[in-house]
């Protein structure tokens, strides 16, 4: 039996993921685990509104399920984030699961989790000058307003600072960004979510 079985909703989240769990167990707080990872063909609306029957088959080899997508195309935008992961983790425990499942909603969208001040973001993007440069290239953009936590539109973001330094939003950055950035930095509820489900199923020895 494995540990845990994941439902992705794209190739970035599947990437990250995979990143955290294979290279990061130590600072997450776990202990290493043995896990399947699934993409959802119909990416955030799949996964939001077929978790449940996609999990199915999975209930008798795995101990845990964790379903992860963005609330941004997801066709939920008008819920609230805890709303619309209640009912992913009610579709879950009808099939099968009881409590044995997590649902975690990215609001907007996965860019949220590149908005550290870690030195590894800039280089990771291209901007190796720093994290500082490139908040101040995107202040000037006005795609991060001043005192903001992060930009009101992260992909946005993201894909004009990689534009700017010729690289592209590859699934492998997000890969390089899951390796290498300090999490500690990381204030989104929905990574923040994700860190204490891990942590509660799959504590540190």
């Amino acid at each position: 039996m494995k540990d845990l079985w994941i439902l992705v909703a794209d190739a970035d989240i599947e990437a990250t993921m995979r990143g955290l769990l294979n290279e990061r167990q130590a600072a997450l707080g776990i202990r290493s685990i043995t896990f399947t990872m699934m993409r959802h063909l119909q990416r955030d609306p799949g996964s939001r509104l077929q978790a449940g029957p996609t999990a199915r088959p999975y209930v008798h080899d795995h101990r845990y399920a964790l379903v992860l997508f963005d609330k941004a195309g997801s066709g939920a935008n008008r819920a609230g984030r805890q709303r619309i992961q209640n009912a992913v983790e009610g579709d879950l425990r009808r099939n099968g699961w009881g409590n044995r499942s997590k649902a975690v909603v990215i609001e907007p969208e996965l860019e949220t989790w590149v908005g550290s001040a870690s030195a590894h973001v800039g280089r990771v993007l291209g901007w190796n000058q720093g994290s500082g440069a490139l908040r101040s290239w995107l202040r000037g953009r006005q795609l991060w307003p001043a005192g903001a936590a992060k930009p009101p539109d992260p992909k946005s973001a993201l894909r004009e600072a990689m534009r700017e330094k010729n690289r592209r939003p590859t699934a492998a950055r997000f890969k390089d960004l899951a390796q290498s950035v300090g999490l500690g930095a990381c204030a989104d509820p929905a990574f923040l979510d994700v860190r204490a489900t891990l942590q509660g199923w799959f504590p540190a020895p």
